[in-house]
């Protein structure tokens, strides 16, 4: 055992501990991926699945920290750990997932109910507005760390750091000249762009109502209202992490541990932050509670379980139910709709969104999020 493996091994619990949440966070009316009538997310099958889940991530954690703790290349740890982690997280899903599509097809779970896809056209006529000013942070970041490298430019050595290892020492440097000594800035720019236009392209898509939830708009509109938010906070964060890199390449702080800490500090708080809403929203809004849920109009400021206690007595009355649409989703992962012009969509599994493969303009995403990697891989890159 080696203190080294630790970024293995903090990966790896961290990843199977939000695997392990993830069941909780999405609607009733969708387990492991498959659409099922709300009321339904109470059964011995669903519980079932949920806990062969559970045991077979949780199996797969304890192998990842020991693939990650034991490996005998450190190089290889990060990824191996990583890889048993992921493979055997989406390997348990699948087997759920399949014990539950397997029993709402021979229950036949949606036969003599009505289907319906809910819509609510306020949220295209009188949508949430999108929160500006929480963007505000990272563009002050971003001009503070151009302001501070103009001033300190003439003064700046003649070789520039380019890279650092892990414990915050040079290892590589490069020729000083504007594309360098800005890239990081540049990199800033780039990334607020990024994370803004993804954070209102994805609180201006499509709304995922649940029809057996009388106020699901209402949800979604806080959700996406604080997803945002916790994102461009996240923009903020990385833009200030690149701030203090930046201070270090001009070498106007010391590249020692303290370095490293403050370059993963805000990232690492800006995460959290984002889970912990993550956790107290559920996907969509799904685990909000809110006052028209409590008896009496009264709220219990409480969050949702995920389960069938927090479906509405209008799910249980047998009803109208949302329409079975899972042969648009592959998996239960990849969505595919060629008929609906959404190209950002709620993930079914996990919370915040996924892309329709079946639209031209998700090649053009994609596109973007390469090209804008390629290019500050090559500003940051060593020369």
């Amino acid at each position: 055992m080696h203190t080294s493996a630790l970024p293995a091994v903090l990966p790896a619990l961290l990843i199977g501990s939000l695997s392990l949440l993830t069941p909780v966070l999405t609607p009733p009316s969708v387990q492991f991926g498959v659409r099922v009538p709300a009321e339904r997310a109470g059964d011995p099958v669903v519980a079932a699945a949920r806990r062969t889940y559970r045991i077979g991530v949780g199996a797969v954690t304890v192998v990842a920290v020991l693939a990650g703790w034991f490996v005998a290349s450190s190089q290889a740890a990060i990824p191996t750990a990583l890889l048993v982690e992921f493979g055997g997280s989406l390997a348990a899903y699948l087997v759920a997932r399949s014990h539950v599509a397997d029993a709402k097809r021979d229950g036949r779970w949606f036969e003599g109910r009505t289907q319906v896809t809910v819509t609510d056209t306020t949220l295209r006529t009188r949508p949430e507005p999108f929160p500006w000013l929480w963007a505000l942070p990272a563009a002050v970041i971003t001009a503070g760390t151009a302001i501070v490298g103009a001033i300190r430019y003439p003064r700046m050595p003649d070789r520039l750091v380019s890279h650092y290892d892990g414990g915050g020492h040079p290892t590589s440097y490069t020729d000083k000249n504007l594309g360098s000594a800005f890239a990081l800035v540049l990199a800033q720019i780039g990334v607020t762009a990024l994370i803004v236009a993804v954070s209102w392209a994805t609180a201006r898509g499509k709304a995922q109502l649940d029809a057996q939830d009388p106020h699901a708009a209402r949800r979604h509109r806080r959700f996406v209202t604080a997803m945002a938010r916790c994102l461009l906070v996240l923009a903020a964060a990385v833009d200030l992490s690149m701030f203090f890199g930046a201070l270090a390449m001009w070498k106007l702080t010391g590249s020692t541990g303290v370095f490293v800490v403050l370059l993963l500090a805000p990232i690492v708080l800006a995460t959290a932050g984002l889970i912990v809403v993550s956790v107290r929203f559920g996907q969509g809004g799904s685990r909000l509670r809110l006052a028209e849920d409590v008896p009496g109009g009264g709220t219990s400021g409480k969050s949702g379980s995920g389960d069938s206690s927090s479906v509405s007595p209008a799910a249980k009355s047998g009803g109208t139910v949302n329409r079975d649409d899972d042969r648009f989703w592959k998996l239960g992962i990849f969505y595919a709709n060629r008929e609906d012009p959404s190209v950002f969509v709620q993930k079914r599994f996990g919370v915040g969104w996924t892309v329709n493969f079946a639209r031209p303009a998700t090649v053009g995403v994609f596109v973007g999020i390469v090209a804008v990697g390629l290019l500050f891989g090559t500003l940051l890159g060593s020369h």
